[in-house]
């Protein structure tokens, strides 16, 4: 997807183009010369040409070896300078824990995922990229690159507790509170994947039932049925 604004500044018409997919390179272009590159000697070109990411998104759980590369970086400083450029990453998942899950081309400046994603174990990764010369020192001001990952419903809710007791006096009231329950899931919080919904398996006696259950708060209840201990 290529998407493009123009712009008019001191007299000169400026189209920039943000080429959208594994990564967002940003060009200025002259619009009144057939939408060439503005002549390099110009110190605005400098000013407005820039090397950029996209963020990134991966889903967890899924062989991502087919999008791959995630991302690319990339750099003009070479060809304006007729020096040869080095692209490195460095951060989580490359040169700290966990290593090994993200692998790039120090010539292309092409990202790699290596590995299947886990969201619960590392939910985001943030990577610095470089346009080194020759020497190792920088072409650019380094940049960030930062890679979400996508989670999917593939946790089961876990009760906080093995059990739970509730007591409660004979001859109380409809409606009144018992007890509650509580559980958790370790997908993503605030989202549907985390949502959690109780509801009673079985109670004795069977009819007429004596408490109900809130699906959504967990607090259990007693029904419009009145308490006997001699009975129940």
């Amino acid at each position: 997807v290529i998407n493009y604004i123009k712009q008019q500044i001191n007299n000169f018409i400026f189209q920039i183009c943000f080429y959208f997919g594994n990564g967002l390179h940003l060009e200025v272009l002259n619009a009144r010369n057939g939408n060439t590159l503005l002549p390099k000697h110009r110190h605005l070109v400098r000013q407005k040409r820039a090397w950029i990411t996209a963020p990134v998104a991966l889903r967890e759980g899924e062989d991502l070896s087919k999008r791959n590369p995630i991302a690319k970086i990339h750099s003009d400083v070479a060809e304006e300078r007729g020096l040869k450029i080095t692209y490195k990453y460095t951060g989580k998942g490359i040169t700290e824990p966990p290593f090994g899950v993200f692998v790039f081309n120090k010539d292309t400046g092409e990202l790699n995922v290596t590995k299947i994603l886990d969201r619960e174990e590392t939910p985001s990764f943030l990577l610095i990229g470089y346009a080194l010369d020759e020497k190792g020192n920088n072409l650019e001001k380094p940049l960030e690159l930062r890679i979400k990952v996508l989670d999917i419903n593939d946790n089961e809710p876990v009760f906080t507790q093995d059990v739970f007791a509730g007591s409660i006096e004979e001859l109380s009231a409809a409606d009144t509170l018992v007890m509650k329950i509580s559980a958790t899931d370790a997908d993503e919080p605030n989202t549907l994947n985390s949502k959690i919904s109780y509801r009673i398996v079985s109670q004795e006696p069977t009819y007429p039932p004596v408490f109900y259950l809130n699906k959504d708060t967990g607090e259990i209840y007693t029904t419009s049925f009145t308490l006997d201990r001699e009975v129940n």
